[in-house]
């Protein structure tokens, strides 16, 4: 019965040109939970009861939405959760037998969503079975940035856009993205992703190079209140790397033999590094920090993606480093990454 009546919602959708309407169904393995969410924005927009496993959705979709359907009220909760296109059709959710997680069917952008999720296992099984090999990394990360700006140049009218641009405003400059998001079109511009990536952009255009760093205070892992006034202002520090980390993220911990090179060889002539910790557990937070031989200094709130100083940086993905000039309070480079810290450090301290 139910199939029969999808089918039907599939044939009037398909006649009535310029219908609005979306319809979402689907399941999730081993899930107990009694209600699915719709989250736009880390905002609960709707939610549906489970029936015998399945769940439905329906609405209005002029605008188009990128939206997470979740079996908790946070995608982070959720024990299944997947990222769904939200625009006209009959879209369905289906648990995958190529990659951990699930699907969604029924509209060009969800199809495009999930060959891009098809495309970055791939590329993550490329690195894990190449990692030693010299410049591995790079690769990969060409590869998928040009994935990402090929979605915009190819699709500047779906949502799909716009989710392809979410991923690039983690690492790229502002400005770039500035640029990039005025040339989506003016229907994906009213989606609730793209208002987002443009508030956080204006944030970080405030913590660009050039911009003055935000000053700070938190507690190290000593239980004493560490300013970054007084770091910047100690006797010989020339440069502090301002670097937000957390000991459950992998790339971050792969960063540390990096700034522990760059750290022994120019702590003593006026390099410092002030590492701010996403951490939610003091224990791993320290672990990490003895067990790694991170000698720099350290504070946290252990208050995970709240932290305190994260929010007043705009910090929603880490690693993350700001490289401030001590005695301007500059900020005159982001994100070094690898061997390009030691790069900068030996050119500005030669």
């Amino acid at each position: 019965m139910k199939k029969a009546l999808y089918i039907l919602l599939a044939a009037v959708l398909t006649a009535c040109t310029g219908n609005t309407t979306y319809y979402l169904h689907g399941n999730f393995n081993d899930s107990d939970a009694k209600t699915v969410y719709l989250i736009c924005s880390n905002k609960i927009i709707d939610s549906t009861t489970v029936k015998d496993g399945e769940f439905t959705f329906n609405g209005d979709a002029a605008i188009p939405q990128i939206v997470y359907v979740a079996d908790a009220r946070t995608v982070r909760g959720a024990k299944n959760s997947c990222v769904v296109a939200l625009e006209p059709g009959l879209l369905s959710v289906f648990p995958s037998t190529e990659f951990d997680g699930y699907y969604v069917t029924g509209s060009k952008s969800n199809d495009l969503i999930t060959e891009f999720t098809k495309f970055e296992n791939e590329l993550s099984d490329y690195y894990d079975k190449n990692r030693d090999q010299e410049g591995v990394m790079e690769e990969v990360d060409s590869k998928y940035h040009q994935k990402l700006i090929d979605g915009l140049a190819l699709y500047p009218n779906k949502i799909y856009s716009v989710y392809c641009l979410r991923e690039l405003a983690y690492e790229e400059d502002p400005e770039l993205i500035r640029s990039l998001l005025d040339i989506l079109t003016a229907d994906v511009r009213q989606s609730e992703m793209w208002k987002s990536i443009d508030e956080s952009n204006q944030k970080k255009l405030e913590t660009a190079p050039g911009k003055q760093y935000i000053e700070f205070s938190q507690t190290d892992q000593f239980g004493n209140v560490i300013s970054s006034k007084d770091v910047l202002a100690t006797p010989d520090v020339k440069y502090v790397l301002i670097d937000f980390w957390a000991s459950w993220c992998g790339p971050c911990m792969r960063e540390v033999p990096f700034l522990k090179e760059t750290y022994s060889k120019y702590f003593g002539k006026g390099f410092q590094i002030l590492g701010v910790s996403l951490d939610r557990s003091k224990d791993a937070w320290l672990n990490a920090i003895k067990v790694n031989d991170m000698n720099w200094i350290h504070v946290s709130d252990v208050k995970y993606w709240d932290n305190e100083v994260a929010k007043m940086y705009n910090i929603n993905s880490i690693p993350a480093n700001f490289l401030v000039e001590a005695s301007t309070g500059k900020i005159i480079a982001t994100n070094l990454r690898g061997k390009d810290l030691e790069k900068k450090i030996a050119e500005l301290l030669k």
